[in-house]
C-alpha cells in the first residue's frame, strides 16, 4: 500500500461524512409565518427553474425555450405546477401549489432578475406571490437553512 492511498481514503471519508440535508422542521421554523414558509418553498423552486431555463438559453444561441417541455422540464410535479411565460424578452416562471387551499400562498413567480438578485445580494432574492386570501405580495427569500448532521 502506498502512502498516498490512506490519505486519499481519509479525504474521501471526510467528504462523504458531512452530508448536508434539510431535516424535519425545527420548532423555530414551525413558529414562523406560514405565508413566508410557503413563499420560501415556492421561491426556491422559481429560482431553480429560472436557472434551468437560462441554462437552456445559454446552450441554444440565446433562444429561450418555447415551453418547459422543450427545455426538458416537467410542468407537473406532485406538490406544484410549473409554468413558463414571458415578461417582454425575459422568461417568467410561475410555480403554483396543486392544492392552494392547504397554504397561505397560492403561487410565486419571477424572471431572470431572481438570479441577478441572488448574485448581487449573496443568495437573497425577491419573488412576487399570489396569496390564497387574494392579492399579491413580494417576499424576500433568505438563504436556506442547512443542517449538518
Amino acid at each position: 500500500m502506498t502512502p498516498r492511498l490512506p490519505c486519499l481514503a481519509l479525504i474521501l471519508l471526510a467528504a462523504c461524512g458531512g452530508e448536508k440535508h434539510r431535516g424535519p422542521a425545527r420548532p423555530e421554523e414551525e413558529s414562523r409565518d406560514p405565508a413566508q414558509r410557503d413563499a420560501e418553498f415556492l421561491g426556491r423552486q422559481v429560482a431553480d427553474l429560472v436557472d434551468r431555463v437560462m441554462a437552456y438559453k445559454s446552450a441554444h444561441q440565446g433562444r429561450l425555450p418555447s415551453s418547459l417541455r422543450q427545455a426538458g422540464i416537467d410542468s407537473l410535479a406532485p406538490t406544484f405546477v410549473r409554468r413558463l411565460g414571458r415578461d417582454g424578452d425575459r422568461p417568467l416562471v410561475t410555480i403554483a401549489f396543486r392544492h392552494p387551499e392547504e397554504h397561505q400562498v397560492a403561487s410565486c413567480q419571477g424572471t431572470d432578475q431572481v438570479l441577478l438578485d441572488e448574485a448581487m445580494r449573496e443568495g437573497v432574492f425577491d419573488v412576487s406571490c399570489a396569496l390564497v386570501a387574494a392579492g399579491t405580495k413580494t417576499f424576500t427569500i433568505p438563504l436556506p437553512v442547512v443542517r449538518v448532521k
